[in-house]
């Protein structure tokens, strides 16, 4: 068997090329078999919510590569060799699986970020990218030279701080560094903030032939792998049916954390300025976070499934590109095993205006990157149209311009609108195939 070894130089680490590719929906009514037979299992069969786990997938090519082949791209199998006695002094470089950034999504390319451990401290992080019409698959090492990857880094060695701290806090004596076997860093998801133009990041290759000869680059298809996979099959692979958008709605705003919550957003929006408050899954709420004159950044989400907020009286009464976008983090960050379509975003705005978007889609599905420019460019949209059209005088042009917003956002079909009357009254917001408006009372 040929052998493969990784030059450890100070830029480029490794990468590994395999072919693959996830289940493709256009395909699964054909029942054509061909098709699948060349594909991994790994991203073809979905978990109980209808979702591809890309972490895991990248996570177990690479391991099954190291076992197959005898290889160390992981540096997984350096800490084998330590043995038990030493596991909490492991100090040669590795990944570790247990930490990674929620998968990426931009054009045809999906991407993972994954924390290059050495000494209990981040040093690098690796990269999994799924390309070419998701039948290419590539590891890497982000290349540090670029501003937006320092971030990155900085970004997972603050995670790992945060764990290490937490270990401590729980009284364990002389705790070993978060990210050495036996602690591992298992912190979740790192949400990590898309560039301002979204792109596939720059990342070094440095796979190389090694003594025993043979060329190549250490790539494979699914045969190589024993992964070969087939249309998903039946059992677990179903999403549950989810819950009444009008009891989830109805048990948000009634719930007697949140409620004081919604009720202080009420009396700001009248003054001017936008406040906001994350909300937990069992309804509580946030410190108040507050924001700008007509916008308010909820930052990290992880731990909380939508967030409630103001709007002005010179603002636009009706949920906006940001928010929208805002509303995608919050489904991501629910993560891969968790149920994106909990995410919410709620907005109450003066003369009793209220609305609550809630996502409709799939994991796979708020894997949608928008570039700030982007953004702007659906912020401008929004305003012209609501003062072409008059939007703000009514709620059913409120309600057409955010159908129009999400259309502009191609995300149609993925977040549902929800009016809340002065009265508790909830209705459920469609819009018909000849572009009205139709609101049904729950």
């Amino acid at each position: 068997m040929k052998k493969i070894i990784i030059r450890t130089a100070s830029v480029a680490l490794f990468a590994v090329s395999l072919q693959s590719c996830r289940t493709n929906e256009d395909y699964l009514s054909s029942g054509d078999e061909a098709y699948y037979s060349n594909k991994f299992q790994v991203f073809t069969q979905p978990n109980e919510n209808g979702i591809i786990n890309y972490p895991d997938g990248f996570a177990f090519l690479l391991k099954e590569y190291d076992k197959l082949y005898k290889t160390d791209f992981t540096g997984l199998k350096s800490l084998e060799n330590e043995g038990n006695a030493k596991r909490n002094s492991i100090s040669e470089r590795h990944i570790d699986f247990d930490m990674r950034s929620q998968p990426i999504k931009f054009d045809d390319k999906v991407w993972v970020y994954f924390p290059v451990v050495e000494n209990g401290k981040v040093v690098d992080i690796a990269i999994g990218v799924l390309q070419d019409e998701e039948t290419y698959v590539q590891f890497g090492i982000l290349n540090q030279k670029d501003e937006y990857n320092q971030l990155v880094l900085k970004e997972f060695r603050e995670a790992y701080l945060r764990k290490s701290i937490s270990v401590f806090s729980r009284g364990k004596e002389d705790p070993p560094p978060c990210g050495t076997s036996g602690n591992p860093c298992d912190t979740g998801e790192v949400i990590i903030t898309s560039p301002r133009v979204p792109k596939l990041p720059n990342f070094d290759i440095g796979v190389y032939p090694g003594e025993g000869g043979g060329g190549g680059d250490g790539g494979g298809g699914c045969e190589t792998f024993n992964n070969c996979g087939g249309p998903p099959r039946g059992g677990g692979g179903v999403p549950p049916k989810p819950k009444d958008p009008c009891e989830k709605t109805k048990n948000l705003i009634n719930n007697s954390k949140t409620k004081p919550a919604i009720d202080a957003l009420k009396a700001k929006s009248p003054l001017g300025g936008e406040d906001g408050y994350k909300i937990k899954a069992d309804g509580t709420p946030s410190d108040m976070i507050p924001g700008g004159d007509h916008s308010v950044n909820f930052m990290d989400k992880t731990g909380y499934v939508g967030g409630y907020h103001n709007h002005t009286p010179t603002g636009i009464p009706m949920l906006s590109p940001p928010d929208i976008d805002q509303l995608l983090q919050f489904a991501l960050a629910q993560g891969n095993y968790g149920n994106p379509k909990n995410a919410f975003i709620g907005m109450v705005a003066p003369n009793g205006m209220h609305y609550v978007i809630t996502f409709n889609g799939n994991y796979n599905d708020a894997l949608v990157t928008f570039s700030q420019q982007q953004l702007d460019e659906f912020v401008i949209n929004f305003e012209t149209r609501n003062y072409l059209y008059h939007s703000s005088s009514s709620a059913e042009g409120l309600e057409k311009l955010l159908f129009k917003t999400l259309k502009d956002m191609k995300i149609e079909g993925k977040v549902n609108l929800q009016r809340i009357e002065t009265d508790g009254t909830i209705s459920t917001i469609t819009k018909n195939s000849d572009g009205t408006i139709t609101a049904t009372p729950c």
